[in-house]
């Protein structure tokens, strides 16, 4: 083989190389998200415009449960499964990151003794970041709630992110039923915008990380 020849064959294997690997590099799986919410989070499920906003850039899964809590089963019947016994349930498949918002249904006290629990379960399988969101605080139960989030941000600074959705969207009174908590049609929408925006902050959207 002459060696022009040769030469022009290894320019072409060059040149297929990099086109496969830039290929392959656009084609990396987005990153995952397992979002952990009760009704009023549930938005994120029925709203079309809310849903493709937060799948955007990522592969979510809904884990939204009515009545839902973190440690204790649900106050209905039957009653939804805690974030805790899915986060076992579901194991490595959870994925690397969470975003949590609940706590409408459960006593302050025992949310508080509870987010050590969840925290240890989720880093035994494979989560690195935690966004956990605040309530709105129409109720002194919320307000009591939304202190034990930020007291346990401060202990697990490396794991948790407090995104404050409730002081956030206070001032926004046309995205809320007359509950003061559950979203409209708008408040959905604002809603998974602020999360979404959230993750792309943090660098959580778009093709997984080599």
């Amino acid at each position: 083989m002459s060696r022009p020849l040769a030469l022009l064959i290894a320019i072409a294997v060059g040149s297929v190389l990099t086109v496969t690997a830039a290929g392959a590099a656009g084609h990396r799986p987005y990153q995952r998200v397992t979002i952990f919410s009760d009704s009023v989070g549930a938005s994120l499920d029925w709203d079309s415009t809310a849903k493709r906003i937060i799948e955007r850039g990522n592969r979510v899964r809904l884990e939204l449960h009515p009545c839902g809590r973190l440690t204790q089963r649900g106050c209905f019947s039957p009653p939804a499964p805690s974030v805790l016994s899915v986060v076992r349930t579901l194991g490595r498949s959870i994925g690397p990151t969470v975003i949590l918002f609940v706590g409408y249904n459960d006593d302050p006290a025992t949310y508080r003794r509870g987010i050590p629990g969840v925290v240890k379960a989720m880093r035994k399988r494979g989560v690195r970041q935690v966004l956990w969101l605040t309530l709105q605080p129409v109720r002194k139960q919320y307000v009591d709630t939304n202190r034990a989030i930020w007291s346990a941000s401060r202990r697990y600074r490396r794991i948790m992110n407090v995104l404050p959705w409730g002081n956030f969207s206070r001032h926004h009174p046309t995205w809320f039923a007359s509950d003061g908590i559950h979203m409209s049609g708008s408040g959905s929408v604002a809603f998974a915008t602020y999360v979404h925006r959230s993750l792309e902050r943090l660098g959580l959207t778009g093709p997984k990380p080599r």
